[in-house]
C-alpha cells in the first residue's frame, strides 16, 4: 500500500486534531471516525488494550509512547507498525501537543 508514514497530531488531551495525507489514505473513510476514541477501533482487537492503556499513561503520566501495533487499512487487512508520540510545546496555542507518527513494519 504505503510506505510514508502516517501522521496524526494530537492536542494535550490526546484527541486528534489533524491527519496526514497518508494516514487518510491508509484508514479511508474510517480516519473520519478517529476522533475521540475512534481510534481504538482501527486497532487490532489484540492490540486495542495496549495501545489505549500506553496512550492514557503517555498523555496523563508523561510515559513513553513506543509500541508495535497492527492498524486495519481501508481495505480490512491489518498490517504491522512501529508507532511513536513525541509531546512538544506549541507555542502559539501555549500548550502541549503530541505528534504520533506510525511506520510500517512489514510489506
Amino acid at each position: 500500500m504505503t510506505d510514508a508514514p502516517l501522521l496524526v497530531l494530537c492536542g494535550p488531551n490526546g484527541g486528534y486534531l489533524a491527519l496526514s495525507d497518508s494516514t487518510r489514505r491508509y484508514f479511508g473513510p474510517v480516519a473520519n471516525q478517529m476522533l475521540g476514541n475512534g481510534w481504538i477501533s482501527a486497532i487490532h482487537p489484540d492490540d486495542q488494550l495496549l495501545a489505549a492503556d500506553s496512550w492514557l499513561r503517555a498523555v496523563f503520566h508523561d510515559a513513553a509512547y513506543d509500541l508495535q501495533l497492527r492498524y486495519r487499512r481501508y481495505d480490512g487487512c491489518y498490517r504491522a507498525f512501529a508507532v511513536r508520540a513525541v509531546r512538544f510545546f506549541d507555542q502559539l496555542a501555549h500548550e502541549t501537543r503530541w505528534l504520533v507518527g506510525s511506520e510500517p513494519l512489514d510489506e
